[in-house]
């Protein structure tokens, strides 16, 4: 219900795991034994998370929802920007181009010297063209302090 903030969070260099389609058991299972912070839109899931910490999301809209979620959690200082995997949330690291060529499109092998590779699902990141829109995102979320 939340993905998007989820990966908001992971943007901005935060551990942000998802759920998904979990059932309610689980993610609060998977919240205890992480020691996981819940953030959910969904009140009778909130009522029940008790022992965990909890924030339950007011927003309606998606762009609202994340600044909601950062400033409720005092998230002041993120980590560092662009270094967790937006599909997976493992940790990226630098990869050379020829260890990720076989990943590429041909126009990025041939105009991109930059890489990084998430150490958990292998997913491929370079500055593309879209560079400049989530650097403009990270902007207007750490703005949302």
């Amino acid at each position: 219900m939340l993905g998007h903030v989820a990966r908001d969070l992971r943007l901005l260099g935060y551990d942000a795991a998802y759920g998904g389609a979990s059932r309610d058991a689980e993610l609060l299972g998977r919240c205890r034994r992480e020691g996981r912070i819940l953030i959910t839109r969904d009140r009778e899931l909130a009522r029940r998370a008790a022992g965990v910490s909890c924030v339950l999301v007011a927003e309606t809209r998606a762009p609202a929802q994340s600044r909601e979620v950062i400033r409720s959690l005092g998230l002041a200082d993120a980590p560092t920007p662009l270094t967790r995997c937006l599909r997976c949330n493992g940790r990226l690291r630098p990869a050379s181009p020829e260890e990720v060529r076989p990943s590429l499109p041909d126009h990025v092998a041939a105009t991109h010297t930059h890489f990084l590779a998430c150490r958990s699902c292998g997913r491929v990141y370079w500055e593309g063209s879209h560079g400049r829109g989530l650097r403009a995102r990270i902007a207007r979320l750490q703005g949302s302090r």
